[in-house]
């Protein structure tokens, strides 16, 4: 099996580089900041789920779009690191 010849490889000028560059920090950033969003989100469902006894997690859950057992899991967390910190 013959390979096919290789092509040269292209130079981009300096201005497509900076383009290119620019948005891959963007998107770094953006990233950076939806797991930033995610970790606060989170954390403020398992607090605010963990305040109540009875139904927290279920309207935590109906409110954020997630399944009640995520945000029970979420809340027992918060209660242990409440205790841990006690």
């Amino acid at each position: 099996m013959t390979t096919p010849p290789r092509l040269p490889r292209l130079t981009l000028d300096s201005l497509e580089e900076d383009e290119l560059d620019r948005l891959a920090r963007q998107v770094d950033e953006a990233a950076t900041a939806l797991e930033q969003a995610r970790a606060a989100l989170s954390e403020a469902a398992g607090r605010i789920a963990a305040r109540y006894e009875r139904g927290g997690p279920a309207a935590v859950a109906a409110r954020v779009g997630w399944s009640r057992q995520h945000v029970s899991t979420l809340a027992s967390a918060h209660r242990r690191s409440q205790q841990d910190a006690a």
